[in-house]
């Protein structure tokens, strides 16, 4: 059978020897020039400078934002914290009233719990009648002051005439001794001479006897006055204790750790419950050592809590940590330092907690240990 023949007269073995195209601009009866791919060349260099762009941009934007870093370095190992405060009474006794509950937000002065106060009036009333007393003693040993001055008065002059007395008996016993060997006095003159001697002595002791009695009278006085101040003391001490049994917040804050209800006994010194002091919150941020030289007390800082991501809170580096516990090292005292036997390839930097005190905090978001996130802004701006 004899193949069909394609239009133009042309067989088909002729049709597929035929050239798939035919440049535009041929001459004809020349050959062919050669095709110049402009184009796709064209585009392979737009690629390349396109590449290389991309990658100095990405170079360039590296270092930006490690220069930010850098100037401004920030953590996420930050947590929120406040000052805790322990309710501690200061009288002993059972609680019979219990104001609060648990993570109740209180203000200053607000009732907490009430220590039974039964004890406490006993002994302020007691204290009141020993002062009330020794009052009446008092007035007692200052109406008769007086009469006890001019005692006193009579037993000195008493005392001074006994005295006088037995200087005089004395005198007189010395004159004769001498004369009863020469005959010139009798043995009964110097005996009744040494008796009334005796008896002048003796007068003298009785009246300053008299003397010290009157004086101690008119002590009393002194003395009970002097012991009026401790009884007013007692009485204001008693109605102190009183007064402590019933504990207000000292703050505005929230109760927490509340783990009582009332009929426990509360002892004094030792804490019934914790007070959340809401007035002021921190956040304590965990820097790398190398980042700490770039920020110092007063240097301002950007907060952020994970719990609010879209508040931004101000703040200001309070102080920066100067301690820290090392890891791996025994501290063995008067012992040679101790060294372990491996190396870490690894070296971690260590980390030391800065104090940044949050300046425009929400109390109704912020709670005692929530992550946070710190940013450093700037050196001291003050």
């Amino acid at each position: 059978m004899n193949d069909p023949k394609p239009p133009g007269g042309q067989t088909a073995e002729t049709a597929r020897k035929a050239p798939e195209s035919t440049p535009v601009n041929a001459v004809p009866g020349q050959a062919p020039a050669p095709v110049v791919h402009r184009e796709a060349d064209g585009r392979k260099v737009a690629g390349k400078i396109l590449s290389v762009l991309i990658v100095a941009l990405a170079v360039a934007l590296a270092l930006h934002v490690w220069g930010i870093l850098e100037r401004h370095p920030r953590t996420d190992d930050a947590t929120a914290r406040a000052n805790v405060v322990a309710i501690v009474p200061r009288v002993r006794g059972q609680i019979v009233k219990l104001y609060v509950e648990d993570n109740q937000a209180v203000r200053e002065g607000d009732p907490l719990f009430e220590i039974d106060p039964d004890d406490y009036k006993l002994a302020l009333d007691k204290a009141n009648a020993d002062l009330a007393a020794l009052d009446e003693q008092i007035e007692v040993a200052r109406a008769q002051d007086a009469g006890l001055k001019f005692a006193v008065k009579a037993a000195e002059a008493a005392v001074d005439t006994a005295n006088a007395q037995l200087m005089q008996a004395g005198d007189t016993l010395r004159r004769l001794e001498p004369l009863l060997p020469k005959g010139f006095a009798t043995a009964e003159q110097v005996e009744q001479a040494g008796t009334a001697k005796q008896v002048a002595a003796s007068g003298l002791a009785a009246e300053e006897q008299r003397l010290n009695q009157a004086r101690a009278a008119l002590s009393a006085l002194e003395t009970l006055a002097a012991q009026r101040p401790g009884a007013v003391a007692a009485v204001h001490l008693a109605e102190l204790d009183l007064s402590y049994c019933e504990v207000r917040a000292p703050f505005p804050g929230r109760v927490i750790s509340l783990n009582i209800s009332a009929g426990a006994y509360a002892s004094a010194g030792v804490p019934v419950f914790s007070l959340l002091d809401t007035r002021r919150w921190y956040v304590m941020a965990n820097f790398r050592e190398a980042e700490i030289r770039h920020m110092a007390p007063g240097t301002e800082a950007e907060v952020y809590l994970l719990s609010a991501p879209d508040h931004r809170f101000r703040g200001k580096v309070q102080g920066i940590g100067w301690a820290v516990e090392p890891e791996d090292e025994i501290d063995i005292p008067h012992a040679l330092p101790y060294v372990k036997r491996e190396l870490n390839w690894v070296h971690i930097a260590q980390r030391f907690p800065v104090r940044i005190e949050v300046q425009d905090p929400d109390p109704d978001l912020f709670r005692m240990g929530a992550s946070a996130v710190a940013i450093i802004e700037g050196e001291d701006s003050r």
